[in-house]
Order: structure tokens, then sequence, then C-alpha cells
């Protein structure tokens, strides 16, 4: 027996070599080609991945930077992402930078990106299969204005605008505006309210209806004989409201449960050429010409701000309270005859956000108390608060500080580059950024 199998080794030793051989070696190529090609998924999973990251960043600053700026920042974010995998290759420089390129349509807010890669093969060297594997991506992406209600509380103290930096702050805030109105929108996209920082009462014009029964004057023309100063009616002239005494003064309830006091003194005096009395408008100087206005478009808005001026102490405090007002459901349909807005805090489609710009300390200590107060109930009630200290005083930082929604939301600016760079950096948090199909 022994002897018989000694006989059938010695003539089959070459062809058993051979079939080992042959064996081993499609053992061998296998496991190299199953390892490689789970490596090109995983490259091609990675640079999917790396993609959509890329053009995610690209669409969040589509209206904020140039098209070669864009590229560069999608280059630079796919690059930095696709290469945070290990890919088992014999070093990482075996793997160049996928290619990249951007399409863009300003008209939809649609950016398409397409990445390239080639992936070196690893064991399959071994067999001599050298030839690099392409993998692709394609993804789009649609930058968005969010369904939102935006308040702007801005610095407008006197000592603001002297130090130059009320002029600083409505560039860089129209500059704001524009650029998220230049972002597509799939519905009814921003709307826009002001409020100046600047003592405490404020013009509140047109709206007569909101002060103290048998306070709005009467005795005027057209109902009476006589001239006016001011064109059209009276309500669109510069006039305020004092803060309501009690709780009322200090939170969001609306003026048809509690009204506001009227702060408006009106003169006459004969006109000799006619003989009837000259009415003219001569309320105190605390009252600032600049109304609040409430949540309406962009234009009312930009135009308001190019004629901002600085009026007396800064009153952050009932600006922020103003700013709840505005925000509130509690006011619907009283600003602009708007009956859907403000939305309801429960309206997941709408954002409230409240954007804050100070620098400067309020002459009050009661100021600061009102704002605490009006920052807790506004976050209480899910409404975003930026805040923007242009260099305020120690004591004020402190106080804005806390008023922002994080830490993230809170910006300390020293310059014109700064405070744009603020801006900046809000406009990217608010848009909204989707896929395309």
């Amino acid at each position: 027996m022994l002897r018989n199998i000694r006989e059938f080794w010695a003539a089959e030793e070459g062809a058993a070599l051979l079939i080992f051989a042959l064996t081993l070696f499609v053992v061998i190529g296998s496991v190299a080609f199953a390892i490689d090609v789970s490596r090109f998924f995983a490259a091609k999973s990675r640079l999917s991945i790396a993609s959509e990251m890329a053009v995610v960043a690209a669409a969040q600053n589509f209206q904020f930077l140039t098209t070669a700026e864009l590229n560069q920042l999608a280059a630079d974010v796919m690059q930095a992402n696709f290469h945070a995998a290990h890919m088992l290759t014999y070093s990482d420089d075996a793997i160049a930078a996928p290619a990249v390129n951007l399409v863009t349509d300003g008209e939809t807010g649609e950016i398409t990106l397409t990445a390239s890669a080639e992936i070196p093969t690893t064991l399959l060297r071994t067999f001599n299969f050298f030839d690099n594997v392409t993998v692709e991506s394609k993804v789009s992406a649609f930058q968005q204005k969010p369904e939102a209600e935006v308040a702007l509380v801005i610095d407008s103290s006197e000592v603001f605008e002297t130090a130059g930096r009320l002029a600083e702050v409505t560039v860089a805030a129209n500059v704001f505006i524009a650029a998220l109105e230049a972002e597509a929108t799939q519905a009814q996209g921003i709307s826009w309210a002001l409020i100046p920082v600047g003592n405490e009462i404020v013009n509140v014009a047109p709206y007569d209806n909101w002060v103290e029964a048998g306070s709005w004057p009467t005795n005027i023309p057209p109902d009476v004989p006589g001239t006016t100063e001011w064109g059209g009616d009276l309500a669109e002239d510069r006039w305020c409201v004092a803060p309501r005494a009690g709780v009322a003064g200090e939170d969001d309830t609306p003026p048809g449960t509690v009204a506001f006091p009227l702060v408006l003194t009106l003169d006459s005096q004969i006109d000799a050429a006619t003989g009837l009395p000259h009415y003219s408008n001569i309320t105190t100087a605390d009252c600032r010409e600049e109304r609040i206005i409430g949540l309406t478009s962009s234009l009312p808005i930009s135009t308001a701000l190019a004629s901002l001026g600085g009026n007396g102490d800064a009153a952050y405090g009932r600006s922020m309270l103003w700013a709840e007002r505005i925000l509130s459901p509690l006011w619907q349909g009283l600003w602009n005859g708007n009956a859907s807005m403000p939305a309801a805090y429960e309206d997941e489609t709408t954002e409230k956000i409240a954007i804050l710009i100070v620098g400067s300390s309020a002459a009050d200590v009661a100021e600061d108390t009102r704002l605490s107060s009006s920052c807790a109930r506004m976050k209480q009630n899910n409404i975003t608060l930026y805040v923007i200290d242009y260099l305020a005083p120690a004591a004020t930082t402190s106080l804005l500080q806390a008023c922002a929604t994080t830490a993230g939301h809170y910006f300390r600016v020293t310059d014109m580059v700064t405070l744009q760079s603020a801006f900046f950096s809000i406009a990217k948090f608010m848009t909204v950024v989707r896929f395309g199909s």
C-alpha cells in the first residue's frame, strides 16, 4: 500500500504542484480583488459623503462669496473630508485630491457639485493590475431664505451715532438684508421689523388706535377750520407712546387690552393771511422721528435704515420688549394689518428671530433688568436671539452675552470688518439648505 502511494505521487507530482499553484493564485487573487473592490466602494461612499458636505458649505455661502471663492471652498471641504478616511493604500499621497466642479443657478439657488477621484489598486498590484479606478459623485443642493420673522433691534443712541458706529451698522445691516433677500424662496420668506434703540418713549405712528381713549386730538383740521404743518393724517406724523403702568408696561399685553399713554403736543397760531389757525407738531424731541416698523417686506426696512439717526440714550431693555411685542402672536393683525402675522409660537414652519446690536450702556439701570427679563421670555418661546456687541462697556457685555440664545449666537465686534463678519455668520446660520432630488 505504502509503495503504491509513493509511485502515484511520483507520477502525479508535476500536475499536483501545478494545481496547487493555480489554486493558490486564484485564492490570493480573489482575496486581493475582494479587498480592493471593498476599498473602491468605501472610497465611493466617502466621496459621496464629502460631496454632500462640500455642496452644503457652498450652498450656505452662495450669496456671500464669489464664484472662485465658492469653488475653492468646495474643493477644500471635499479634500478635508475625503482624506479623513484611511483608504488602505501604500501611502496617503497615492490618492490625489478629488476633482470638483460646481454649477450654480442664481434664479433657483441650486448648486450642483460633481466630484471624481482616482483610487489606485493595492493588493491587485501584486498581479500587475496597476490601472487606477475612478469613482464619481454628483449631488445638488438649494440655498433658500428661511420662513422667518426677523426683528432688528439697533442701538440708535446719540453716543453710538457720534462714535460713527451707527452709520457702519446701518450699512452692514442693509448688506445683510440684501444677501438674504437674494436667496431663493419657496413660500413667504422673511418678514422684517425694525426697532431703533433710544429713549423709553417710542414712535408707533400711524397706530392712533393704540392710545388711551379720548387722548387722540379731534379738534384739528379737517374736523375744524385751519391748516396743518404736516401732510395727510396726523397719525402719519411724529408721535409717540409712553410706557404703560404696571405689568402691561413690562410684557407683551396688546394695546386692545391695555392702551398706551399718548405723547403728542400740538401748537396753533393764527395765520395772518387767512385768519385761520395753523397747527404744528411740537412733540418733545425725546420722541424720535424714526418709528418702529413692524413685520413687513425688506424695502421699507432698508429705506428706514438708510435714514436712521441717533437720539437719546440706549434703552435696550425697552427696545427688546418692543421686539417681543412685534413677534408675539398676541399682537397678530396689529402690525401693518396683516392678520396672519406674527405667527403662533407653535407654528413650526416660521422661525422667530431677534437680532440685537448694542454698543452703549443704558442711563437707567432698570433697563438691565428689563433686558434680562425680555430675553428670558423670548427664549422660552423659542425665539432665536442673536446679539452683536459693538464695543459695549464691560457691564453691558455680560448682559448681552446672557441674552444670546447660546454662546455661538453672541458676537463681540471691534470694527467694520468684524461687524460685517458677524452679520455674515448670522446670515449663514439663517440660510436653509435642501438637497435636490
